[in-house]
């Protein structure tokens, strides 16, 4: 058991009290002068024994109370031994020289609430075998996941990130399920401002939303680097759920693609994409935006466009560029292998001549692929891929590649599956509508925490 941990009277506390958190200790120090700190910091290995950087503000060197000397702070728990601190000594007069006179002293310290960091205040009020981490920051927003057992003690852990969390102004909870078309969240405010209006950065552009009536998930950010780092000048981009644009923003301005046409059913989605062409100087015409169901986004809009582009391409004296792709990113996996059959006859009801192009036509589908019992790593990419051969109904799988995007929670994985369309399906007899299948639920049980930079 460490000599550094806050009071046990904190165990159970539910609501933050920071006098509780007081408690004296003494601190193994040795005093130097001044002028040697440099040479102590820089040539001797000291760094195992030091108090470290933890107990902010406290440092490994503090002023002395004498006038040009310095105390070198050293962690209770790593220099108890004898042994050991003989060793330190000894290690600092081969740098010093052996005329300096070293000996150990105690510095009695209160720690208070200022110096424990959030991991170790966490440890100390909750119950014994209970642990909480899960928790992601989306500008000033921190949004919380809570098992039922921590459930009790949000209150008290909301203030503790509101304390403890750079840039921190609003903590929420939010819902264990995401049910809605929107995707946005049910939040229920736990410490701070009421205010849901934040900006972030990712790759280096800005995105502004109202993180209540929108979808964002700060730990997709490698996933919209590598999916838009796969399209170039001579690219046809459709994002049919564009959300507030980490697709297509990062796309348009990196990889200036040839087209780029977005779309999302939620309109606050489709308002702060707007928004966010403007904060980062893209100019209108760049994007076409649309609101509407991505069925019907794929089945009237992208089927048009490409036969646009077709016909303008075959008119064109430019015969020596590059073959274009065309790109159809899809990430609502909670839904999207469901749009997959929009796909299959889309082009169906044009004429043959119209199809002057046989462009390549890659899908981008998220889903989340789930067990509810114990199964092997491998099983889960073989459930995606089972998912999509489901909906696309074509003799041969036409999932290409699939892409391991991240672990939800226990025996749910989320998956990107790039399908490539041959021509055959896009002007292959249309399958029979559905019903409308039920908005699969998605759980906000997040494996670890992470934060996003801030304006």
């Amino acid at each position: 058991m460490s000599l550094l941990q806050p009071p046990k009277a904190v165990r159970g506390m539910e609501k933050l009290e920071k006098d509780a958190f007081r408690v004296a200790v003494d601190l193994p120090v040795i005093e130097i002068e001044a002028r040697d700190t440099g040479i102590v910091t820089r040539r001797v290995r000291l760094e195992p024994y030091l108090i470290g950087h933890k107990l902010k503000p406290l440092k490994n060197t503090i002023d002395s109370e004498k006038e040009g000397k310095k105390y070198l702070v050293f962690h209770p728990d790593k220099v108890q031994e004898d042994e050991t601190k003989q060793k330190i000594v000894e290690m600092m007069k081969r740098e010093l020289g052996d005329e300096k006179t070293l000996k150990w002293e105690t510095l009695s310290k209160d720690l208070t609430f200022e110096n424990w960091d959030t991991k170790s205040i966490f440890k100390a009020v909750l119950p014994e075998g209970i642990e909480y981490s899960s928790y992601t920051q989306t500008g000033h927003i921190i949004h919380c996941n809570f098992a039922d057992e921590v459930l009790p003690f949000r209150h008290l852990i909301a203030e503790v990130l509101l304390n403890k969390v750079s840039n921190c102004k609003t903590v929420v909870q939010k819902g264990n399920i995401i049910t809605n078309v929107y995707r946005n969240l049910d939040l229920e405010l736990l410490a701070g401002e009421e205010n849901y209006v934040t900006e972030i950065k990712e790759t280096g552009l800005r995105f502004k939303m109202d993180f209540s009536k929108v979808y964002w998930n700060s730990r997709l950010s490698h996933e919209h680097e590598r999916v838009s780092g796969l399209f170039n000048n001579q690219s046809i981009v459709y994002d049919a759920c564009c959300g507030i644009g980490p697709f297509v923003l990062p796309a348009t301005l990196k990889k200036k693609p040839r087209r780029v046409m977005a779309n999302d059913l939620n309109p606050e989605s489709v308002k702060w994409l707007k928004v966010n062409v403007g904060l980062n100087k893209i100019k209108e015409d760049r994007i076409e935006i649309h609101n509407m169901d991505a069925k019907l986004f794929i089945k009237e809009k992208i089927a048009a466009d490409v036969i646009r582009l077709m016909k303008e391409e075959s008119t064109s004296e430019e015969s020596t560029k590059p073959e274009s792709q065309i790109h159809v990113v899809m990430n609502l996996p909670a839904y999207a292998v469901n749009f997959l059959p929009a796909f299959r006859g889309v082009l169906r009801g044009f004429e043959s001549e119209e199809i002057s192009r046989k462009w390549k036509w890659n899908v981008y589908c998220y889903l989340f692929a789930k067990s509810h019992v114990d199964v092997p790593d491998d099983w889960y990419e073989g459930e995606a891929r089972r998912m999509c051969d489901e909906k696309t109904k074509w003799e041969t799988s036409l999932v290409v590649k699939c892409h391991n995007v991240r672990t939800v929670s226990s025996r749910k994985e989320m998956f990107c599956a790039q399908l490539e369309l041959p021509y055959e399906f896009l002007l292959a007899e249309p399958l029979p509508e559905e019903p409308e299948a039920p908005l699969e639920s998605e759980e906000s049980v997040e494996p670890s925490c992470k934060k996003m930079k801030t304006i």
